[in-house]
């Protein structure tokens, strides 16, 4: 959780984390196989852009810059968005 300088960001579907935990293990056994550096925010890691799905532009612009935002503060440069 927030490695400085990881190569890839990943954020998690808030489904995942609170009922279907289960799930998340097959994404972090790909990475351990794939021997890739990556990191999860510890703040803001909902990956489900909820403004986009309602047609909420000024939703999805937030969910959006605070992804963002976690690219930068942790210096990371590749995103993935498992949605």
């Amino acid at each position: 959780i927030d490695k400085q300088g990881a190569n890839l960001l990943t954020t998690i579907h808030n489904k995942l984390v609170n009922t279907h935990t289960e799930d998340l293990k097959h994404w972090w056994k790909i990475f351990h196989a794939a021997k890739e550096d990556w990191t999860v925010p510890s703040d803001n890691w909902e990956g489900t852009n909820w403004g986009l799905f309602t047609g909420d532009d000024e939703s999805m612009k937030i969910m959006v810059s605070r992804i963002a935002e976690n690219m930068q503060r942790l210096k990371i440069e590749t995103l993935m968005w498992p949605e």
